[in-house]
């Protein structure tokens, strides 16, 4: 009977899981996993073959995948979508420049591989992240514009985070300056004295 229950709750939960959204939680639990393990540094002799990735500001990524997620939604493809930001972005410093040569060397295998390119050359999770939504969204678990708006809003969310972080550390350095700029000409009016003093 124990038995019998459990196949039912089974076969239920994989009828009802694409209505109700759960195998993509299942699936974002899954890749949360995987990158929790692959996070881990490599053994010191091996830490010095590893490339060191450019930075890339969450600005950049965000209006990367914006252009994206509109060039999805007026019909065109992923492909391209991909060769419209390129141009789009030829003036954006590195970036522009990687997603360039990404594009003119890795398009032709498939729109993936110009994301890992990406993915590879700059240390962003959210290039990671969207590396992983576009290989789900290819095997036809969810959307494109359903990952972009996603990713869009995370990214949105800790850019917000870093604001805030930054607004809340300004009025400690601005106490720092402060009391530097008052007790330093006070300093310099006790010093004046003493090498005066010793040059006598």
């Amino acid at each position: 009977m124990i038995y019998f229950i459990a196949a039912l709750v089974l076969a239920l939960l994989v009828v009802t899981a694409p209505l109700t959204g759960l195998d993509y939680q299942i699936r974002r639990i899954v890749r949360f996993q995987r990158r929790r393990f692959s996070k881990r540094t490599a053994p010191a002799p091996l830490a010095i073959f590893q490339q060191t990735k450019q930075t890339v500001s969450m600005i950049t990524v965000r209006d990367f995948v914006v252009n994206l997620q509109l060039g999805t939604a007026m019909e065109a493809t992923l492909s391209r979508s991909l060769s419209q930001a390129a141009k789009q972005f030829a003036n954006r410093g590195e970036f522009g420049q990687r997603l360039n040569r990404h594009v003119e060397s890795r398009l032709s295998i498939s729109p993936e591989a110009v994301l890992e390119g990406l993915a590879k050359d700059f240390d962003s999770p959210h290039l990671v992240d969207l590396l992983e939504r576009v290989r789900m969204a290819a095997d036809g678990g969810v959307s494109y514009n359903r990952i972009f708006t996603l990713t869009v809003g995370e990214i949105e969310e800790d850019i917000k985070s870093h604001l805030e972080q930054s607004i809340e550390r300004a009025p400690t350095r601005l106490a720092v300056v402060m009391t530097a700029g008052f007790f330093m000409p006070i300093l310099i009016l006790l010093l004046v004295p003493l090498v005066t003093y010793l040059r006598w």
